[in-house]
């Protein structure tokens, strides 16, 4: 079969409607690529976005948190006297009544200068926690009949003072049998290093 000019002429149309639609298909094919690429970095960016925001929820969830337990001990601290003024006059008439009311043989004890607290004592020394930690030491000499007297009168002073009480030593030594002072039975001789913590209030 031969195509002849006529023919051409009445094909023409119809090619030139093919190409037109090659040219639409062909647009559209990379019309719908760009949009799947642009909706898969959409999806990327979204995804690290909310990967971002729950991570940072997560992080003020933890702040939030650890706020209120700093909150909670040092409302705890608070109700128990730890934060303010050291009251040393309070402690020394609480030490007082103990010794008589123990009938402890011999008691001598003094107070250094308050300063900030050792990091050999507590972790972060004075400013563990972003709180102000101080301490009066006290050294202790005490005469007794036995061991467990020197546990009970420590443990006294802590349940009568608004003072966190730390020990930093304790020696104890026996002592020899006294010919002369008959009302001095004492057994015992304990030398003591204890650390008096307070908390300076904030405001």
């Amino acid at each position: 079969m031969k195509l002849d000019a006529k023919d051409f002429k009445r094909l023409q149309w119809a090619i030139a409607f093919l190409i037109l639609m090659g040219a639409i298909g062909g647009g559209s094919v990379w019309t719908a690529l760009q949009i799947k690429k642009s909706s898969e970095r959409a999806l990327k960016e979204a995804t690290a976005a909310r990967s971002d925001i729950q991570t940072k929820l997560a992080r003020a969830r933890d702040e939030q948190a650890e706020l209120r337990d700093k909150i909670d001990r040092y409302q705890a601290l608070q109700a128990r006297g730890y934060i303010g003024p050291e009251k040393r006059l309070d402690w020394i008439e609480a030490i007082a009544r103990i010794k008589v009311a123990r009938r402890i043989f011999s008691l001598d004890y003094e107070f250094t200068p308050q300063r900030p607290v050792e990091s050999a004592i507590l972790p972060g020394g004075g400013t563990a926690g972003g709180l102000q930690f101080m301490s009066s030491q006290m050294r202790m000499q005490a005469q007794m009949l036995h061991e467990a007297e020197l546990v009970s009168l420590i443990e006294e002073i802590r349940n009568s003072v608004q003072a966190l009480i730390q020990i930093r030593s304790c020696n104890m030594q026996r002592l020899p049998p006294s010919s002369t002072d008959r009302s001095n039975s004492a057994q015992i001789k304990a030398e003591c290093t204890l650390e008096w913590i307070t908390l300076k209030d904030g405001k």
